[in-house]
């Protein structure tokens, strides 16, 4: 997920239905049974029905508010870049801070904002690959802004380290806190973030081996 990721184009998705008189719209409960289901049972395990029934609707009621179920989990995805982006904006903008203090700044929002939003990452890590190509590539392009974002920042940190060290670093990094969106975690949400961005920090100050003879 990307600080940085472009809107990505859901094709064929229905514009939202208007909510009739007393009686709000059921997307939102609708878009969050699907991320649940999506994350818990897979893409292809859930169907509009199982949608339908986790959001207290009928199947039929799905086809409101999304055209397709893929149409549901392109947003689920492209919103939680949106949601990742918006979160990350302010702390790769900031200059104010020493290169450790950036860094750690970075990292600590990246994991807040990423375990608020689980549900979505763990959809992007398990179904990406369910997308069609138009809506998947831009979130790539995004993904690969947000490495290089990272990049930077550790490498003001660590100038000993080469490019290629710092990037597959940051992209080790990355995937140890997205991974924490896989699985339910019973740690309450603050210590969580606590432990996760010291486990990343101390592996982004981690020596590198030399492998040299």
């Amino acid at each position: 997920m990307s600080p940085t990721t472009p809107r990505a184009r859901t094709a064929r998705s229905a514009p939202e239905a208007p909510a009739r008189r007393g009686r709000p719209s059921r997307r939102a409960d609708i878009f969050s049974a699907a991320l649940r289901l999506f994350r818990e049972r897979g893409f292809h395990a859930t169907s509009i029905n199982d949608i339908g029934d986790a959001a207290g609707v009928a199947g039929t009621a799905v086809y409101s508010h999304f055209a397709t179920k893929q149409d549901v989990l392109a947003e689920a995805i492209r919103e939680g870049a949106v949601r990742i982006g918006a979160g990350l904006k302010e702390a790769l903008a900031d200059e104010s801070e020493g290169a450790d203090a950036a860094l750690e700044s970075l990292v600590r929002a990246y994991v807040r904002v990423v375990l608020e939003n689980a549900d979505m990452n763990a959809c992007y890590v398990l179904e990406a690959r369910n997308l069609e190509t138009d809506v998947r590539h831009p979130l790539v392009r995004s993904e690969r802004l947000l490495r290089d974002g990272f990049r930077r920042r550790l490498l003001d940190v660590r100038p000993e380290l080469s490019n290629d060290q710092a990037r597959t670093m940051v992209q080790m990094a990355i995937f140890a806190v997205v991974a924490l969106c896989v699985h339910r975690n019973r740690i309450e949400r603050d210590a969580l973030v606590e432990q996760a961005t010291s486990f990343v920090l101390g592996a982004l100050h981690s020596p590198v081996p030399n492998t040299n003879p």
